[in-house]
């Protein structure tokens, strides 16, 4: 998951010196000089000795250890509720170290987006508290890497969650913000699934005096699905769009791609957030049946 820091990795000017310094070696030994008895061999010792205290691998960076005891108690954060959090807890200890990787900004940013997502709707404060350090996070990642489209997206996906839960996501300075995040991140690749599926989300929410369109919200997550058939939120939101026009048992069909899931890309994310917002869909779609009779 993490890059390894290159800091002491050797460079062509250090092979360069260490060829000058064997020929170098080569002629004293040749004419005498320096020909202490084991000097040479102290040398070398003491070349190893140096060797092994620079190389990386004898001195592991220890954010990487950090980060994947993160990875693993995230990857299990369904089976106890304070998982998630000492995950988090592990990743900021990585990020610590290394502050500027871009990856790790993004990837982070990413975390706190996800976690505040597993709070229900009365835990608004801590899926604010959530959504405000992811937000920082991809600010800074964008800082340090203007040409990534992570960066940008899961600092608007921050920003756009904190936007709604606050009533202000059509504000005119909250809604260009977002726009112009979600635009940058597409012009960087205009087939990345979860910026395709925020933009798709955006459409359907939003009324049509800000640009709403529905018809066009289908035609994005009909992409999205091209491109990632896996993508289990896509569904969701497809399915909602199809139960605004009233086609229900399609709408069904497509709640069961995410709840009949045997394979999730995530089975943590798949237990506490995808399935049951799967389930909260279909509830409402079998009120409407209902009320439709």
């Amino acid at each position: 998951m993490i890059r390894q820091n290159s800091l002491y990795a050797a460079t062509p000017q250090d092979d360069l010196r260490a060829t000058r310094a064997s020929r170098q070696t080569g002629r004293n030994a040749a004419d005498g000089r320096h020909a202490a008895p084991g000097l040479g061999l102290r040398l070398l010792s003491c070349a190893i000795l140096t060797w092994s205290c620079l190389c990386p691998a004898a001195h592991a960076d220890p954010a990487d250890d950090y980060w994947q005891k993160g990875e693993e108690l995230y990857e299990t954060h369904h089976l106890a509720s304070n998982r998630f959090q000492e995950a988090l807890e592990w990743y900021e200890k990585a990020v610590a170290l290394r502050s500027n990787d871009y990856e790790l900004l993004w990837e982070l940013s990413k975390r706190y987006q996800i976690y505040g997502q597993t709070f229900g709707k009365d835990r608004k404060r801590e899926r604010l508290a959530a959504w405000r350090k992811g937000l920082e996070y991809g600010r800074r990642a964008v800082k340090m890497n203007p040409a990534g489209k992570e960066g940008h997206f899961y600092y608007m996906a921050n920003m756009g969650a904190i936007a709604q839960i606050r009533g202000t996501l059509i504000s005119s300075w909250k809604f260009r913000k977002i726009k112009q995040a979600m635009d940058k991140t597409l012009a960087l690749d205009p087939d990345f699934p979860p910026a395709l599926l925020a933009r798709a989300e955006y459409l359907m929410e939003m009324p049509g005096i800000f640009g709403g369109d529905k018809q066009e919200a289908m035609k994005i997550c009909r992409r999205v699905i091209e491109l990632d058939p896996d993508h289990l939120p896509t569904y969701v939101c497809v399915a909602r769009l199809l139960a605004y026009e009233g086609r229900y048992e399609e709408a069904i069909a497509n709640l069961n791609e995410v709840l009949l899931c045997k394979e999730p890309r995530q089975y943590a994310n798949w237990v506490k957030i995808d399935r049951p917002r799967a389930e909260a869909v279909l509830n409402d779609i079998k009120q409407k049946k209902a009320g439709a009779r």
